[in-house]
């Protein structure tokens, strides 16, 4: 037994031996860094200093977990060419910090590792580095210039997000995805080149480049995502991917500038608002072989033509009369169309979704075809529309709540004709909207 016990102790000896060799903690000769080797590395845990320009000691390989965080008085740093990575918030709200120059022995650098420092106005990544993690260079506001060299394989979600001052970026061909948020509200950002390796484009990818005013799309990208350009408002010309599957949500929404957009002959999805709030925009054109969509006089239909997607802002006629046969019309359709005055609907609408004809302000009268079979119309269907005068219900057509009991909001010259003692007629009582009987 007491041998079996001694073994015990003689082994515990020895872990604390091989664990204190391996992990030890050791201060510099000017106790301004407090460094940890592991194994073979050799980690920067802590700057303690408080020197205005600092250099690193040769021999660290690893900048650690937030080594220099919210130094302030930072500004200028030298780092040894034996680091390999500059791990997570290594640097962050270092807002004064200038001049980061990366050694070409860095291959890693980590999230947020220079989130906020707002004093940077050039970086140049060395051809060493092949990762960047998300949001590592978020908020360098005064950041102008970036080269990213062709080792990079991955830019992180939001790694430029919020860089305003970025003005030009060259995105390698070792990038295949541009991820999500990487370059939101760069809104000095004018020309910006996607290279031919890119297959999908991100949600919010470009979110608010708000001075981005051309964009090529190359064919071999096949998904753009979410919110991909919203809000690019100086974005005049984009020339899409020939081989494009799927446009999501709000893809290109409050893009106020585009004029034109075709939409290829692969594409099998459009999402909800895709187009929304594009205030120029006259024509939306569809590739003659696409089997899921088609324009009718520049409006996106789908390929049956049971619904209208979306119908061109700035299309100039002041009255328009929906094609017989369409059943649908889809969420946001006639968002903001400035110049139409006057609408038919088709006795086979069954459906007018939510926002269909917001803010179209320009629009007076609404007729809805004898012997409609409309099942539903959503309560915030006409939001906004300033000058309707008149919209025509003569079923017992349902109005959707899906505005938390509002309905009509903005609709202040609006008068309801509908059957006596119809629902019509006991809805527009019960919401206090003028209704006259025929």
């Amino acid at each position: 037994m007491n041998k079996i016990y001694e073994k015990i102790c003689l082994l515990c000896i020895l872990f604390i031996i091989i664990g204190f060799t391996s992990c030890q903690i050791i201060k510099s000769e000017n106790d301004d860094f407090i460094i940890e080797q592991k194994n073979e590395e050799v980690i920067l845990v802590r700057y303690t200093g408080t020197g205005e320009n600092v250099k690193i000691p040769e021999g660290i390989t690893i900048i650690g977990k937030k080594a220099f965080y919210e130094r302030t008085d930072l500004k200028t740093i030298s780092i040894p060419n034996t680091v390999a990575s500059i791990d997570e918030e290594a640097f962050a709200y270092c807002k004064k910090l200038i001049i980061a120059s990366i050694p070409n022995s860095v291959t890693y650098i980590g999230k947020w590792a220079f989130l906020r420092c707002e004093s940077i106005t050039d970086l140049s990544i060395p051809n060493s580095v092949t990762y960047i993690d998300d949001c590592a260079f978020r908020y360098c506001e005064n950041l102008i210039n970036l080269i990213i060299p062709s080792s990079i394989t991955y830019i992180g979600k939001g790694c430029f997000s919020e860089c305003i001052n970025l003005k030009s970026i060259t995105i390698p061909n070792s990038i295949t995805c541009i991820e999500e948020d990487v370059f939101w509200h760069c809104k000095s950002i004018t020309n910006i080149v996607i290279p031919t390796n890119i297959n999908k484009i991100a949600n919010g990818a470009f979110h608010a480049c708000t001075s981005l005013t051309n964009i090529t799309i190359p064919d071999s990208v096949t998904y753009i995502g979410e919110g991909a350009f919203r809000f690019c408002e100086s974005l005049k010309n984009v020339t899409i991917s020939n081989n494009l599957i799927s446009l999501k949500n709000s893809a290109f929404e409050g893009c106020t500038s585009l004029i034109n957009i075709t939409i290829p002959k692969t594409v099998t999805s459009i999402g909800d608002y895709a187009l929304r709030q594009c205030d120029s925009l006259t024509n939306i054109n569809v590739a003659d072989r696409n089997p899921n969509y088609l324009s009718i006089d520049g409006v996106l239909f789908t390929k049956d033509k049971k619904t209208l997607m979306q119908f061109p802002a700035s299309k100039e006629i002041d009255a328009y009369v929906i094609p017989r046969g369409v059943k649908n019309i889809e969420v946001a359709s006639f968002y903001d169309c400035k110049y139409l005055a006057n609408i038919t609907i088709p006795n086979t609408v069954t459906s007018i979704g939510l926002n269909a004809f917001f803010g179209c302000a320009s629009l007076i009268d609404i007729t809805i075809s004898n012997g409609n079979t409309i099942a539903y119309i959503s309560g915030l269907a006409f939001n906004a529309c300033a000058n309707l005068e008149s919209i025509i219900i003569l079923k017992n057509v349902r109005i959707v709540d899906d505005g938390g009991g509002v309905f009509f909001p903005g609709c202040d010259k609006l008068t309801i004709y509908g059957h006596k003692d119809s629902y019509i007629e006991k809805f527009s009582k019960k919401y206090e909207i003028p209704f006259r009987a025929i």
